[in-house]
């Protein structure tokens, strides 16, 4: 299914999502076994004249709340790169992960030898912003992890 971002430039995506969103987050931990679904907001401020976007957001699990930010980016050759913490999915690390198409980042975790990924796509419009994340088994299998539905708050 296509994007909404398909036609637009990295500077128009990096512009809509400079905003305040609230909407609601949902956490997977298996295929379709939903764990925790709740209110959630997010902030995105520009940084360095629009080259980039940092996105606050909050979201509470079963054990209380929780939080995590991005910092996204679209280097001159086309490649987004996502720099990506979070109190309750990667504890004291940073994950890095790039993509070529808008905004559709990738990472890897986990044994060198038989690596996971982490896909993490956002589908903005001026209204609304999705933000959907996959765990990928190592032989490519993907079963959505996370989903966070905003509408532009304010």
């Amino acid at each position: 299914m296509p994007s909404r971002n398909e036609d637009t430039t990295s500077a128009q995506l990096l512009e809509l999502l400079a905003a305040n969103w609230s909407g609601t987050y949902r956490l997977w931990l298996e295929p379709e076994v939903l764990r925790v679904q709740g209110d959630s907001s997010c902030t995105g401020r520009r940084l360095f004249g629009g080259r980039f976007v940092a996105l606050e957001y909050d979201w509470t699990d079963l054990d209380g709340p929780q939080s995590g930010s991005m910092l996204l980016g679209c280097a001159d050759d086309g490649t987004w790169q996502m720099a990506w913490i979070d109190t309750w999915h990667n504890g004291n690390s940073i994950t890095f992960s790039t993509g070529t198409a808008a905004i559709d980042v990738l990472c890897s975790y986990g044994p060198p030898d038989e690596p996971w990924g982490w896909r993490t796509t956002f589908d903005v419009s001026p209204e609304e912003l999705v933000i959907t994340a996959w765990n990928v088994t190592p032989g490519g299998e993907a079963a959505k992890a996370t989903e966070a539905a905003y509408r532009r708050a304010g």
